[in-house]
């Protein structure tokens, strides 16, 4: 599970329904399909073969979506991929997982996709050791029958064992596809995260990266979070290269031919220092990909070094740099050299100071800060997210987490935290699980305590914790 799918080997699924009869549209849906056609089969990126990825848009009955996953299952030997967004419902006779194509009426569940027949027709693929499944999807019970049901369960019926599987956990449409934005809330930061890479992140993604950047970015919005379900390991699936160019394998010096790798496509299509200037010098490109191209610019043509950070230093003054825009370009002058103290300093600052829902941007900075060897600094902002009451306790965790990841010495500081959240009563079951399961994480000797208690916690059984 510690490298990418095989490129020939693996299978992927991608099914989208966005025009329904009796749903509300959902016209983001076909632009979710093909961002995830193109970033799954980019071979800089996760490097499947377009011949592995069957793209299934509208379908006409359950079997074309079964048939397929069947089909796939068979000769998948290594990888299989399934996601699905449009809407999801629950059974009007039962409680369970039901995937609405366009024809789906939901007085008659037979017109819709059961998750159960999805789940065994996933389970037939023996010979693939790697099984991953996403669902970009709402319940409709709300229209259907009055209630919303709880986001928590959309994971808990979509168990595949031996795999891992990612929900939106969306509940309405507008949470689902927010209005003027080309793809689903969830999908969109998905296929971000795939294509420009997380700073915070390891040299490559596995699906438990992927969920904690998801879960802060959504939570940061506060759009509705995702769930996760992991069997047999299935977090540490590696699914994608991570393109941020600072990430931590970035980092590493002299491997010119790795680090081209992480970069956009743009730049790695051609190395001519005259091309890379003038992407640097684009008015018309976004800051972030001219950002991106100094670094490039900068690291392997030295020559250009003092063009590059004169030209970060007006982009700073730019009035509609975005503020992360912002926090990856002080990262980037800091390292070439330019005012590195004034620029440390100012990460700090970002890092300790409260922005309204925008605690990935206090993250980013102290990841910053971490990768330009500012030890101190990096825990001071860490621990400033951690203390602020104003931050959501999921985004506490998280941070602490990370906090914990790379400072091993602030282990207690952080599990301290944790176990708190994880007693906290005021919170709901499923949140109060999800941070027990990083306090495992954090620390594998506490697995008695932290299963006893979600025990509890299922059971309705009081349970105690360190």
């Amino acid at each position: 599970m510690t490298r990418l799918p095989d490129p020939e080997r693996s299978r992927v699924i991608l099914v989208g329904a966005s025009d329904y009869k009796n749903f509300e549209n959902l016209p983001a849906v076909a632009n979710n399909l093909t961002g995830m056609a193109r970033v799954l089969t980019s071979p800089s990126i996760c490097g499947i073969q377009p011949a592995a990825v069957t793209v299934i848009s509208e379908p006409l009955n359950p079997a074309e979506i079964l048939d397929a996953t069947y089909e796939a299952a068979e000769s998948c030997t290594d990888t299989l991929i399934f996601y699905f967004a449009g809407h999801g419902l629950t059974s009007p006779h039962g409680d369970e997982l039901l995937l609405a194509m366009p024809d789906t009426d939901p007085r008659r569940p037979h017109s819709a996709v059961r998750f159960d027949d999805v789940r065994m027709a996933i389970l037939s693929g023996r010979k693939a050791p790697r099984k991953l499944v996403v669902l970009d999807c709402c319940f409709s019970g709300r229209a259907m029958m009055g209630t919303m049901s709880n986001s928590q369960d959309l994971a808990a019926r979509s168990e595949v064992e031996g795999s891992y599987i990612l929900t939106a956990a969306s509940e309405t449409k507008t949470a689902l596809a927010p209005p003027g934005e080309d793809f689903t809330a969830f999908t969109g930061e998905f296929l971000t995260l795939l294509e420009h890479g997380s700073a915070d992140g390891p040299p490559d993604l596995d699906m438990g990266t992927i969920y904690s950047h998801l879960h802060g970015r959504l939570s940061a919005q506060s759009r509705p979070l995702p769930q996760q379900r992991n069997r047999n390991a299935g977090a540490s699936i590696i699914l994608a290269r991570n393109m941020h160019p600072r990430s931590d394998f970035s980092a590493t010096k002299g491997d010119i031919s790795s680090i081209v790798d992480y970069m956009h496509e743009s730049t790695k299509a051609s190395m001519n220092p005259k091309e890379l200037r003038a992407e640097l010098l684009g008015e018309h490109l976004p800051y972030a990909q001219r950002i991106r191209t100094g670094i490039t610019l900068a690291k392997f043509f030295p020559e250009f070094r003092s063009e590059v950070c004169q030209v970060l230093v007006e982009l700073g003054s730019e009035s509609d740099l975005e503020p992360s825009d912002r926090v990856h370009l002080l990262g980037a002058m800091a390292d070439l050299g330019w005012s590195p103290q004034t620029a440390k300093e100012e990460l700090l600052r970002i890092a300790k100071t409260p922005h309204h829902g925008m605690v990935s941007l206090r993250s980013d900075a102290c990841g910053e800060l971490r990768r330009l060897k500012e030890k101190e600094m990096a825990i001071e902002g860490y621990m400033s997210i951690i203390m602020d009451s104003e931050v959501g306790i999921s985004g506490r965790a998280i941070q602490a987490q990370i906090m914990a990841k790379y400072f091993p010495e602030q282990k207690n500081a952080a599990l301290r935290l944790l176990w708190s959240a994880g007693k906290d009563k005021s919170l709901s079951a499923s949140s109060r699980i999800e941070i027990l399961r990083k306090i495992y994480e954090v620390d594998s000797d506490a697995l008695d305590q932290v299963a006893a208690l979600i025990r509890g916690i299922k059971s309705g059984r009081p349970s105690s914790a360190p």
